[in-house]
């Protein structure tokens, strides 16, 4: 047999070896949880609540008030409708208007909102969820000691144990 047949054959072996571990390795590593539609739009509002206020980046108040947009269960459950004009009072009272911004589909999280999330897909996966719902959002906006989200949500009685408790508990 000629060499440069063999060595092509060995080649194509070894690409073929690497493709099936590679994809082996794909299907078996753990897969962070998506986020559920519920939860897009929620973020989705919080980018409009951004703009709206003319905050330059998306902060954890911003994804509070984009849960307000949902009429799910999960956020009116423990959001009533009648603390939504409220709340939403009290974040202009306390949220000026930063630099003047254009629509952005772009718009970055802050690091605090940045950790809000990931504290919400943290819920998920302890709450044994597929994906990261709207009531995760909420409960990860809960994590923080001083954002303004996690202030006006303690005010109103909201406890991070107390609503992991009645989401169905949480789980290492």
């Amino acid at each position: 047999m000629n060499p440069f047949v063999e060595l092509g054959l060995v080649i194509a072996a070894i690409v073929l070896l690497l493709i099936v571990y590679v994809w082996m390795r794909r299907s078996s590593a753990p897969r962070q949880p998506a986020f559920s539609p519920e939860a897009e739009r929620a973020i989705a509002f919080a980018r409009v609540e951004a703009q709206t206020l003319e905050s330059s980046d998306i902060e954890p108040v911003h994804l509070l008030l984009g849960l307000l947009h949902l009429p799910v269960p999960a956020v009116t459950r423990f959001i009533p409708l009648d603390w939504h004009d409220s709340i939403r009072a009290e974040v202009r009272d306390h949220v000026g208007g930063g630099a003047i911004v254009s629509y952005r589909d772009d718009l970055p999280f802050s690091d605090d909102a940045q950790l809000a999330l990931v504290a919400a897909a943290r819920e998920a996966k302890g709450l044994s969820s597929p994906s990261i719902g709207a009531e995760h959002l909420l409960l990860g906006l809960l994590h923080s000691d001083k954002s303004l989200a996690a202030l006006i949500l303690r005010e109103r009685g909201l406890r991070l144990e107390g609503l992991r408790a009645a989401y169905g508990g949480w789980q290492e």
